[in-house]
């Protein structure tokens, strides 16, 4: 009975690990857990907490999968120790093996285990444990590792966003459509290629980092959300221009926005529509009304 309460112990820890596997070093992965913990917190951010907290919904979204991916190695750890407690262990000359053999005290050398504390008052006799044991201070480096990379690796994604999103908005203000439907074409052709290229970095992100979308900007001119219809506005009147050069970066441009339109609305938004409703679906979920 022992060794099957260790190894559901060691099956929580095998779980934890896939989801920070799936969602930090998976190409467009993203964890079922780390979902969870996302989509609560986006939910939390809209219906329950004060509106202000909706700009930190991705970083608590961070935090509290890195607290659950380390409270479940820690729960795991302490099942595998919980069974061997009284006979499994060493006691420290302070402590009394039969008042230190319970859940708590397996708690605790779980605790100190994964933060490499090693303190040495409680260490494992039994040869397995002894070899297992070192395994749960590796854990504890890779959690470390796991919450230090995901936030390198998600910042720059949003970097990207916030400057296409930058972009685009500087077209709008410029009323850069004028320019693309009636000015020269090589140059009309550039604007329509920039943004082209900057919506499938967004995409190519948003598979990538998947929790990104959990990320607002408050800032208008910093929001994709926000921003991405004038995409399509410049589509628009692209097709409209006497070139075929200018014409053809207009339907790359469409195109690359149906397909981001595409995965937004197959991953977050649910609602089975065309592309410029997903996109004020889009906008709306981040806090944005479409303009008039």
């Amino acid at each position: 009975m022992g060794w099957m309460i260790s190894a559901a112990g060691l099956l929580v820890v095998l779980v934890a690990l896939w989801d920070i596997f799936h969602t930090l070093w998976h190409p467009g992965g993203f964890g079922r857990i780390a979902r969870w913990v996302f989509q609560l917190v986006w939910w939390a951010t809209k219906h329950v907490l004060p509106s202000h907290t909706r700009r930190l919904a991705g970083p608590i979204g961070i935090l509290g999968t890195v607290a659950l991916w380390t409270g479940l190695v820690v729960i795991g750890w302490t099942l595998v120790y919980l069974p061997h407690m009284s006979d499994g262990f060493y006691f420290g000359s302070a402590l009394r093996p039969e008042q230190s053999s319970d859940a708590l005290t397996a708690l605790y050398l779980s605790l100190v285990t994964v933060a490499t504390l090693g303190f040495g008052d409680v260490t494992p006799a039994d040869p397995v444990l002894r070899l297992l044991a070192p395994f749960e201070a590796l854990l504890g480096f890779v959690l470390l590792t796991a919450a230090i990379s995901w936030i390198l690796q998600v910042y720059p994604a949003l970097g990207r966003r916030r400057s296409v999103a930058k972009r685009l908005s500087l077209l709008q203000s410029s009323h850069a459509t004028a320019v693309v439907a009636g000015g020269e074409p090589c140059v009309a052709s550039r604007m329509l290629d920039a943004v082209t290229d900057g919506t499938i970095q967004a995409e190519t992100d948003l598979m990538q980092y998947a929790e990104s979308y959990y990320f607002i900007e408050e800032e208008e001119e910093l929001s994709l959300a926000a921003t991405l219809p004038h995409a399509l506005e410049l589509a628009e009147a692209g097709r409209t221009s006497s070139s075929r050069e200018v014409q053809l970066a207009a339907d790359m441009l469409t195109a690359a926005v149906e397909s981001l339109a595409l995965l937004l609305d197959r991953a977050y938004l649910k609602t089975g529509s065309a592309t410029p409703e997903v996109l004020a679906s889009y906008g709306a979920d981040h806090g944005f009304e479409p303009h008039a």
